[in-house]
């Protein structure tokens, strides 16, 4: 018996040696980083990770724990967007953005249930000609003396992780490079001629969008036909502003031309030749939201402004469905 005690004291001396050797060499706090090149702008990375619902469609720890209840802050992205989550493998948690620079840095503050705090994650966006060096790295809080060997084998698994989230970044991220395709349009770059139209312009209530643009419609084939003028197109209308809070629309009715003219009871405008954005809508005039949103994401990844006046073209007349009806949405690119 006092030979088996023995050597349980030994054996657990060795193991305090060793346990002590450990605590020595292990890091206070646990760090690492990973990188990985994108061939993406840097404004296109940044958007994605800057929206922290989006990170469900990439991130390694929703494939890690898919049953995993998630929410979110009202905001989403930038400074102030929170994400929580609750797993049988996460655990509870959170992530806030506490600080962006657009298409350069994003800053997220960590918290686990049980751990200690504050928690870092830090992303860097490096972008040389087509490609982007992403960096995601992690900076943990002081760790008790004691605990610290752990993070010697926490380091390892949680680079593997972040080298997983960002392989899968990088497949999402170039498919949508090469695809351009957002919320289910195709946005396609397009070189457009100078165009000239004949219209009828005014500060419009949204909720009466349609029947303005039909009113004034008449009237601007009515002014067409009297004064003899070729078409050069479809109908179209022509946004100038937007203003989502007073609920209106500074628009026009317009009436593609071949050749530049005054007509007596209507404005004119021509738009000089450049680039732009373009997608195909189909569906009722009227819901067309969703594809102006796709366009926005578009300008956003390519860091892309648009001219006035956003141009939407009633290309389907005869068509009695809806769901065919086809409106081209053109956004005219300024800086060309």
């Amino acid at each position: 018996m006092k030979k088996f005690a023995k050597i349980l004291i030994i054996i657990l001396l060795v193991l305090a040696v060793i346990y002590g050797i450990l605590i020595a060499i292990s890091p206070a706090q646990l760090k690492l980083d990973e990188s990985e090149n994108i061939n993406a702008p840097s404004t296109m990375i940044y958007n994605v990770v800057n929206n922290l619902k989006g990170w469900e469609d990439w991130s390694p720890w929703a494939e890690m724990d898919p049953t995993a209840k998630n929410s979110y802050s009202d905001k989403t992205s930038g400074v102030g967007a929170i994400w929580n989550w609750d797993g049988e493998k996460l655990g509870k948690g959170s992530q806030k953005i506490i600080e962006t620079v657009i298409g350069e840095k994003i800053k997220t503050d960590l918290e686990f249930e049980g751990a200690g705090t504050p928690n870092y994650s830090t992303w860097t966006f490096n972008q040389t000609g087509e490609q982007t060096k992403v960096t995601w790295d992690f900076e943990g809080a002081d760790t008790p003396l004691f605990f610290r060997p752990f993070n010697l084998f926490m380091k390892g698994s949680l680079k593997k992780t972040y080298k997983q989230g960002l392989k899968s970044l990088k497949e999402m991220v170039e498919k949508r490079a090469k695809e351009k395709i957002y919320r289910g349009f195709k946005v396609r770059e397009v070189d457009m001629p100078e165009k000239s139209y004949i219209m009828n312009r005014s500060v419009v209530n949204m909720e009466n969008i349609q029947q303005f643009y039909t009113q004034s419609l008449g009237a601007l084939f009515g002014k067409v036909q009297g004064a003899n003028i070729e078409m050069d197109g479809t109908p179209s209308g022509l946004f100038f502003k937007w203003d989502e809070v007073a609920g209106t629309a500074d628009m026009a009715t317009g009436i593609p031309i071949k050749d530049a003219i005054n007509v007596k009871g209507a404005s004119s405008l021509t738009i000089p030749e450049g680039k732009a954005l373009q997608v195909d809508y189909y569906g009722d005039y009227s819901k067309t939201a969703e594809a102006h949103y796709a366009l926005d994401d578009y300008m956003k990844d390519y860091n892309l402004i648009n001219n006035t006046p956003v141009v939407e073209e009633y290309v389907t007349s005869e068509e009695k469905d809806p769901s065919k009806w086809l409106t081209k949405i053109t956004y005219y690119l300024s800086g060309n």
